[in-house]
């Protein structure tokens, strides 16, 4: 509140503060094809004031009479041009002969692009906004060279996971650090049990939500930039917690001249995007016939019974009557401005999105103020505060979930007509397996996120040879969230129904000194030397309250149970650093960057939590020191070398208590000894890295080209292994084992056409990364990630790759013929888990074009994935069940190519009776070369066409400054040979980093958005 205060004072002052100066408008345009520059940055020379061109080139700006303009552009040569005194400058811009281009590097410091020596890329927050993603980390895919995303589920709100540079550890911290307005936020994605603890069918069983990754708090629209620092090099300066790279995001500010207003609202409508088929050949029943229960029931479990005859028997398509058409809206009003001496920004908006689950949604309120003061012409001052709150119905997901109901449901049942008269569910074959309607209406999981993000600092320059730099941090959101389940459900019918609620508060406060001293050592050398410090300290605290068995019907409440259990947990974590970076540049065309920097860690043992990592980077512009052929623009090389660390969770040095759930005394828990031991002498994690990378520019930069190669090898890793149960634990947490990841990176940009009214811009980019497993622990053969169904088991081998995949396969010979058995069919080594495959993808690309005819514009973008593998567990359960449209293939005779066990061909005809095929794990069904797939796919990601309306239709301008009608879609087209719903969701949420599991989540979504834009 205080610092809410502060910065209403500030801003609250900009009226007093505004200079009597000569108000200068006018157009920029391109000197080769006239056509008006967007985004154009002009700024007052000597100050920070500035402003930028509209969606019409035009601009505004308030200036001293005697000032100068700078006009600046990528791609083209800045102008420099006095106002003495005209009201009226409209500027054209050349192609330049050289890159110029401003990027925001660590420590939000702004660098040109050509003096770094490592990958850094850039995304506009234009770029992100029209995407229309309400998750800013699912509007960068296809769009980034070195970074897999990948989406938790299709649910509203839903997660989204982000890896640069591959996974490095063994364990799920691989996500990069998030850093907004120089500001670390945090962005886990909280997932944990909502689940009974004991005594109930959900034992040993996971449920996951789509629960979101808290940097899908941020409205996209009020981004101005984000930049994605790939390498070490790139992220050294912010030490342990920035080792698998960094997201910086600088939001939109104020700038000197005339307020803006913008608005912007659009409708959105979304659908399935893909799905399984189903078959409406055979009913339920078992070896071709209707079976019964005990009480004359049919038996609908299996779906191996009798034909079915149309007209006769009902047919239902279960995924057409489930799902629905989800809809979006989102509406944001943006307000900026300011003087000389101090500028305001200020947005409000609102987002609401109805899932295809019915009765899942998910909103978002956002509110964010921001300002600058110059103090004096050495004194400056700045802040920021942001407020969301989020939350909605999350459909959760797994085993006994609502997808793993929808995933047994077979053509020959109605799961709309879901509730009986004495209202309970009426569940598929007679109850046993839950109605997944019933789930998405009764069976709910809530959830309420208020989050504020705040930073206030300061810059003091007594000398323009000094800069000291403060900013202070705070990042704090509170979850609270309540999952209910009646009694009569699969996952409640043994503890009477249940409630859970679980509240969540996060507390980050960071504190960052940097003093930046600058000299001009020679006529051609520069020499710049940044000194800090820095506090971070993150708080966390949760309480956990579950009742069960309700005692009154259909009242959802913790005092109508019987039976409560709780759980309550504190952490407490604190890095303290100094840092150092060195800069030297010789005659502007060779660059060395130095740095180091120094954490001590309060999570490892006292005599190592101080650690020192090194880095240095060096760009040469070859463009500037050799006279290059006439089609050259600019050509740099570049290299790196450098060290980050990783620390761990707190508390888990040595023993320690814990509280015990399932263990209640007299209606309070108790306490056991933790099975895991820390070791005393735990060390941090280390990656060291080396980058070399090329960029050049062709054609008077109409065509460019950067490319990276690199490697990281990651030791010391962070893990569980396990011991003797003599020592009194199961597990050892210790250093043991080493990553290696070697990757190319390609990103190629062109201008193919540029003409007067006419322009087509052009980027691929590519990445193909590999993660090698070079040790674990001696003595240690595997470390297993996760089992999953069908024996399909992620493990981490010596010599393997990560995301590598084992399951039992079909016996073979030494020719690779399978061998078939005495009962005709092929058979199945179940001794042993050999590898079947592997879940991370070979490559990955995507394609961006751009077409703008005068006030038309045109973009898609395609992306493509080759290779990877996955086990889809709702695939497996209908195959297993009957309901598919490969189950459609039954009483056949069928003679499987193979030899038999003494080495002859396979001669014997075999049945396809549907039972034995398909229902056994033993038989066909039961190999991972049967139920592992290939989740490479081809898709047309996103497309946007767009028109800014005439002035002659605003009435000149003087009211309605612009006007921009977009129609847009997401996931339009994907081409895969995966069987069921999209592959790209992952099983286990956004926050793990285990792949090659999905099928029990909410299918992706294909989605149309309808948008109008305007500023005032």
């Amino acid at each position: 509140m205080k610092l809410l205060n502060t910065l209403l004072l500030l801003v609250g002052g900009v009226p007093l503060l505004v200079a009597q100066n000569l108000a200068v408008s006018g157009m920029v345009t391109s000197e080769d094809d006239g056509q008006p520059l967007i985004g154009v940055n002009i700024l007052i020379r000597g100050t920070a004031t500035g402003t930028v061109t509209d969606l019409n080139g035009t601009y505004k700006i308030d200036a001293p009479a005697d000032a100068t303009l700078r006009f600046s552009y990528t791609g083209y040569a800045p102008q420099d041009i006095p106002i003495n005194g005209r009201s009226t400058i409209d500027v054209k811009l050349a192609v330049g002969a050289r890159l110029d281009e401003i990027v925001v590097t660590a420590l939000g410091i702004s660098r040109e692009k050509k003096a770094l020596g490592y990958a850094v890329q850039e995304i506009s927050g234009d770029e992100l906004a029209a995407t229309q993603e309400s998750n800013v980390i699912d509007a960068l895919q296809g769009k980034v060279a070195g970074v897999l995303i990948n989406s938790s589920s299709g649910a509203p709100g839903a997660g989204a996971s982000i890896i640069i540079r591959g996974i490095s550890s063994f364990g799920d911290n691989n996500q990069p650090l998030f850093v907004v307005d120089g500001v670390p936020i945090d962005n886990s994605t909280i997932a944990g049990s909502n689940l009974p603890s004991a005594g109930s069918n959900a034992v040993n069983s996971a449920e996951q939500a789509s629960f979101s990754n808290r940097a899908a708090d941020i409205n996209p629209a009020d981004i101005e930039s984000m930049s994605i620092l790939k390498g070490p090099a790139a992220t050294a300066l912010y030490g342990l917690r920035a080792a698998n790279g960094v997201v910086l995001i600088t939001t939109k500010k104020g700038q000197a001249g005339r307020t803006q207003v913008s608005l912007n609202s659009s409708y959105g409508i979304s659908e399935l995007a893909k799905r399984p088929d189903y078959q409406t050949v055979y009913r339920e029943g078992r070896f071709g016939r209707l079976r019964f229960n005990g009480d004359g029931s049919p038996l609908r479990f299996q779906n191996f019974g009798p034909k079915i005859y149309p007209g006769l028997t009902p047919v239902f398509d279960p995924i057409a009557d489930f799902f629905q058409n989800g809809y979006s809206q989102d509406h944001a009003l943006s307000i900026s401005g300011g003087s000389d001496k101090a500028t305001y920004a200020t947005s409000f908006s609102y987002y609401d999105e109805e899932g295809i689950i019915p009765f899942s949604d998910w909103q978002r309120i956002t509110g964010r103020l921001s300002g600058t003061v110059k103090a004096s012409d050495k004194l400056s001052f700045n802040g920021s505060v942001n407020y969301t709150n989020s939350g909605g119905n999350r459909p959760h997901s797994g085993d006994k979930s609502i997808m793993s109901a929808l995933s047994y449901q077979a053509t020959s049942f109605d799961i709309n007509d879901y509730i009986n008269a004495d209202g309970n569910q009426n569940g598929y074959s007679d109850g046993i397996i839950d109605n997944p309607r019933y789930l998405a209406e009764f069976s709910t999981l809530v959830d309420d996120v208020d989050r504020m993000i705040g930073n206030l600092g300061f810059t003091y320059e007594p000398a323009d040879w000094f800069t000291m730099t403060y900013r202070a941090g705070l990042d704090f959101y509170s979850d609270n969230r309540e999952r209910i389940v009646p009694n009569g459900l699969d996952v409640s019918s043994q503890v009477g129904g249940f409630i859970i609620e679980t509240g969540i508060n996060q507390r980050q406060l960071n504190s960052t000194l940097t003093l930046n001293f600058r000299r001009q050592l020679t006529e051609k050398i520069g020499a710049s030397l940044l000194l800090g410090q820095e506090v971070n300290e993150r708080r966390s605290e949760s309480l956990i309250v579950r009742g069960e068995r309700f005692t009154e019907p259909n009242f959802y409440h913790l005092n109508n149970t019987e039976v409560g259990f709780n759980e309550n947990s504190q952490s407490l974590r604190r890095i303290v650093s100094g840092f150092g970076l060195l800069s030297f540049d010789f005659d502007n065309a060779i660059y060395l960057d130095l740095t180091g920097r120094n954490d001590w860690s309060s999570t490892l043992p006292v005599k190592n939590r101080s650690f020192f990592y090194p880095s240095a980077s060096l760009s040469i512009v070859l463009s500037d020191l050799v006279t290059l052929p006439n089609f050259f623009s600019f050509a740099k090389v570049r290299g790196s070398w450098a060290q980050v660390a990783k620390d761990t969770d707190p508390y888990l040095i040595g023993s320690l208590f814990e509280q015990d759930p399932t263990f209640p005394q007299f209606g309070t828990n108790g306490f056991r000894l933790s099975s895991v031991f820390g070791d005393l002498n735990l060390k941090p994690e280390t990656t060291t890295s080396q980058e070399v990378g090329l960029d050049l520019r062709f054609f008077r930069n109409r065509l460019g080209i950067d490319l990276a190669v690199y490697r990281q090898n990651s030791k010391d890793q962070i893990l569980q292994v396990p011991v003797s149960n003599t020592t009194g634990y199961s597990r050892f947490l210790t250093n043991a084992g080493e990553i290696e990841n070697k990757g190319v990176e390609l990103l190629v940009s062109a201008t193919p056409i540029q003409g007067r009214h006419f322009r087509w811009d052009a980027s691929i980019n590519y990445t193909r990364n590999r993660g090698e497993v070079i040790s674990i622990r001696e003595g240690i053969e595997e470390i297993v990630r996760f089992e999953g169904t069908g024996g399909i088991t992620a493990k981490l081998v010596p010599g393997g790759m990560v995301g590598d995949l084992y399951g039992y396969a079909f016996r073979r010979d030494n020719a690779g013929n399978l061998i078939i058995g005495s009962d005709g069919f092929p058979s199945i080594d179940d001794t042993e888990l050999v590898k079947v495959g592997n879940a991370l993808p070979n490559f990955t690309a995507g394609m961006t074009n751009s077409f703008s005819y005068k006030g038309l514009g045109l973009s898609f973008l395609l992306e493509w994935r080759d290779g990877g593998d996955a086990v889809d567990m709702g695939i497996r359960n209908g195959i297993r069940n009957g309901i598919l449209a490969q189950n459609a293939r039954q009483y056949e005779e069928v003679i499987f190519n193979g030899v038999t066990a003494t080495g002859e061909p396979n001669t014997q005809a075999v049945e396809i009776d549907g039972e034995t095929l398909y229902r056994s794990f033993n038989r066909y069904n039961g190999a991972a070369e049967v139920i592992l797939e290939d989740v490479s796919w081809f898709r047309l990601r996103r497309a946007s066409l767009f028109y800014n309306l005439p002035k002659s239709l605003l009435g000149g301008g003087k009211f309605i400054r612009s006007a921009r009608v977009t129609l847009s879609g997401n996931n339009l087209y994907i081409n895969t040979p995966f069987r069921g719903f999209d592959p790209e969701t992952n099983y286990l949420g956004a926050g793990s980093s285990i792949y090659g599991f999905t099928g029990l989540q909410t299918p992706g979504t294909r989605s149309y958005t309808a948008s109008l834009n305007l500023t005032f």
